[in-house]
């Protein structure tokens, strides 16, 4: 077993940060590897498909593992014992925003076997992910900020 993770600091209301990354079925809009489809049945289980650039997609069904409103959403994949990811998102208030550990935590056998190699992937793709998720955040921002209604004119 090992875990990978990532943090950074985002000048953004925690309120607004939790709302993202709560709301599961629009993760396609800011997440460049996933896609999340939540069962209107049973909220707690999803769809996950995993999408790369100029490879095949595939999805499996997952449930998501920890949530903590305000605080923590997690979400588990793979085959136990063989090779299992759980991938979570903390948030913390800060001062001025949010602080937002990003997370991986890999277990089974070929997580042992291959842990230097997907330690590294993975630090690649959480950065990747917390760059685009802080960029839809901003660009979220700008766009609320002139679309609202001109007043006094």
């Amino acid at each position: 077993m090992f875990t990978v993770d990532h943090s950074l600091h985002l000048a953004v209301p925690l309120a607004r940060v939790w709302r993202l990354l709560a709301d599961v079925d629009r993760y396609r809009d800011w997440h460049p590897f996933i896609i999340l489809k939540r069962d209107p049945d049973q909220p707690r289980k999803m769809t996950y498909t995993y999408r790369r650039r100029g490879a095949d997609q595939f999805s499996v069904e997952t449930e998501i593992s920890k949530l903590d409103r305000h605080h923590i959403i997690a979400w588990r994949v793979g085959v136990r014992w063989l090779l299992e990811i759980e991938e979570s998102f903390i948030v913390a208030k800060e001062l001025q925003g949010t602080h937002l550990v990003h997370g991986m935590c890999c277990t089974g056998f070929l997580s042992f076997l291959f842990w230097p190699l997907f330690r590294r992937g993975l630090r690649n793709v959480l950065m990747l992910t917390d760059r685009s998720l802080a960029a839809h955040l901003k660009r979220a921002t700008t766009i609320a900020r002139y679309s609202q209604a001109k007043r006094g004119l």
